[in-house]
Formats: structure tokens, sequence, C-alpha cells
């Protein structure tokens, strides 16, 4: 059975679309990204879920991240499915489900690395008795609860008053809101829900995060010299302990960055994934065109981030590999089950 839009207006997606055979490419590319998604998201959860070294606060919500986007990679066959027929040729709550699910995703998404960049900003430039005591487990886990209750009560809210229509868009062959019969404040009201508040938290947490680290490498630099100059003068028996007692911190600090810059390339990706989308709905009619290829961009950025992670990702990517290879007693700190 149809959606209700279909039966009641039409609409002609050439303005959308330059062919079916472009449909059919996208088509392809998300069925692609739907198979690498669940893959990749699969396997970040089972790395936190098998390996305790890679418990803790920052990544629980890139988890979460990641069970967002496993759950978009799940519903991408019903965008499959729209994108390839003008009618929606299932029952109705498939294609309301989709929408719901990808609209409540994507903020959910932006929410978690906010809460990512934030935390590493607490952990390289505060004392870590602060971070203790921010980052308590029952703060954490309210947190995450808020993380999803957010933008999960926006959508709710905004179909039971109608503001929105989620379904079939025939115009643009997708499950999502039904643009022509949704309220036009509803994207305002989404945006600004979504959008300025999380951007301005990784704006100015990531911001900070490299003056820190730029600061800090200049202290040490000078530092260094000012040993090397001691050593000169023959007084390494005083000073033969403190290198060897800060090595193991500096070791730890140098992981840390690590961490944070392959966590801000995932932030980037985000950026680039999602602004063509973004951009498409705030020109209106001016950016029907690109549309289609925004949409692509923001499901494949369900898939990406388990790439960056294997690349990037120094604790990750040795998980991602001993899970690959069934060398599960090569996992860190592994969690035995039975």
């Amino acid at each position: 059975m149809a959606a209700d839009s279909t039966n009641s207006t039409t609409f002609d997606n050439t303005d959308v679309y330059y062919s079916y055979l472009q449909r059919q490419i996208i088509a392809g590319v998300i069925g692609l990204v739907c198979i690498l998604g669940i893959a990749g998201n699969t396997l970040v959860i089972l790395a936190v879920a098998l390996s305790r070294k890679l418990r803790h606060t920052t990544n629980y919500f890139v988890l979460n991240l990641s069970l967002a986007d496993l759950l978009t990679c799940l519903f991408l066959p019903m965008a499959v499915v729209a994108l390839l027929n003008d009618v929606w040729p299932l029952p109705d709550f498939l294609c309301i489900a989709t929408g719901a699910v990808f609209v409540t995703c994507l903020t959910c998404s932006v929410n978690c690395l906010a809460c990512v960049a934030f935390n590493r900003y607490i952990l390289i430039t505060k004392p870590k008795t602060l971070y203790r005591r921010l980052y308590t487990p029952r703060r954490t886990i309210l947190a995450i609860i808020l993380v999803w209750f957010v933008p999960l009560s926006v959508v709710i809210i905004a179909a039971s008053t109608r503001y929105i229509k989620l379904g079939f868009d025939s115009q643009f062959s997708c499950c999502a809101w039904v643009i022509s019969e949704s309220d036009p404040g509803f994207y305002f009201v989404m945006f600004s829900s979504c959008c300025p508040l999380q951007f301005a938290v990784l704006s100015w947490s990531y911001g900070n995060i490299f003056y820190h680290v730029r600061k800090h490498a200049k202290a040490v630099a000078h530092m260094e010299g000012t040993s090397g100059e001691s050593d000169t003068t023959g007084s390494n028996e005083s000073r033969g302990n403190p290198p060897i007692q800060a090595a193991p911190r500096k070791q730890s600090s140098k992981l840390q960055i690590e961490v944070t810059k392959n966590l801000f390339c995932v932030v980037c990706v985000f950026l680039i994934c999602t602004a063509p989308f973004g951009i498409s709905l705030i020109l209106g009619k001016n950016g029907l065109r690109l549309y289609p290829i925004g949409a692509a961009l923001l499901c494949c950025n369900s898939c990406v981030n388990p790439i960056i992670y294997a690349a990037k990702h120094p604790q990750f990517r040795l998980v991602f590999k001993s899970i690959l290879l069934c060398r599960f007693s090569d996992i860190p700190e592994r969690v035995r089950f039975c």
C-alpha cells in the first residue's frame, strides 16, 4: 500500500533527478554503503565489547555514534526501495519508521560528536581530577540518554503535532519527512535544535585543544633545549631520574593527541558528508539538483567512521586486526564471557 502523499499529490521529480539512471546509480551507492556500514559499525561495537582497553568515556560516545550509524544502515534498504519506485510499494509504517530513524540518528550523531569533542577538551587541557569529577559513570550514562532522548523527542513531538509528515515523498523518491506537506518552520526548529549549539561546541573544543597542544609543544621544545644545555655541564646525575619518570606520561600524552587527531578527522568527514544536504535544504527550490548528491553523501557518512578508526586510531586498529584474523587472544585486555 502506497503512502498517503502519493495518493493525493503527484510530483514530477525530473527537477530533482536528471534521469532514472541517476536514481539507479545512487541506489547502488547506498546499497554498497549499507553493506560496508553494517559490517564496519558492527566491528566497532564488537571491539568495544571484547576489549576492556577500549571501555572508557570517550569510546562510550563513539560506541553510540556507531549504534546510530548501524541503525541508519539497517534502514538503508528502504531508501533503495524508495529511490527505485515512483510510489511506495511496501506498507506505510516501514517508510514512516525509516524517516523517523534517519532524522533521529542524524541528530544523535551530531550530539555524539559534540560530546566526544568536549570530552577530549577536558581530558587534554584540564587536570585529571576535574575530568574524573565531571565524567562519573552516572553522569556519562545521563549524557548518553540525552544524546538519544533530545532528537527522538523532537521528532515525536513534531510528528504528533503535524508540523511534519513522515512517509514517502514522491518528489524526492525518499522516505523522510514529506516536504510538500510539512511546515517549513519545522526545518528551522530542527536544524536550530541540532546544529548550531553542537557545532559551536565542536569548534570551541577542538580550537582550544589545538591551542593547548601547540603551546605545550613549544614548552616541551624549550625544556628539552634547556636540559640539553644542562647536560653539557656534567649535572646528569642529579637530573637522571625525572626524564625516566616523565617518559610514560609523555607517551600517554602522545597517544591522547593521536586519538584526538583521529576523532577530529571523524568530525571533518561528518561535515563534508552533511554540508551538501544541509545546503540543499537551505536553498530550497534552487538546491533541488544538489539534493541527490547531498543525500548520497549523507548516507556515506554511516560507513566511513570505522574506516577512519582502522586507518588512524591506534587502539581500535589493533583490536580490529585481532577480530578479523580471529586471533582473539591478541585482543588487549580481552573480555571473557565464559
